[in-house]
């Protein structure tokens, strides 16, 4: 194979995995909060940062959770 000439064809490209972290800095009602949402085709996790404990999954069914929760449903956080 000659590597300074070559015909290139592209017969066909998809993307077959996908995964994105969005880190938000929020306030609700006066409380500051740092959330991570992780999305990938297998669902999506929501991150709570604690200065004590660092980085930890978030249970969004109720509390402050469940705000950050709906906003991002309602793309609030866009």
């Amino acid at each position: 194979m000659d590597f300074d000439n070559y015909d290139l064809t592209v017969k066909d490209s998809k993307e077959v995995w996908w995964a994105t972290t969005k880190e938000y800095d929020l306030e609700i009602d006066g409380e500051n909060i740092s959330v991570r949402i992780a999305e990938n085709p297998k669902g999506c996790e929501f991150y709570q940062y604690d200065e004590n404990t660092g980085w930890s999954e978030a249970d969004t069914e109720e509390g402050i959770m469940r705000i950050v929760y709906e906003c991002w449903s309602n793309g609030e956080l866009d």
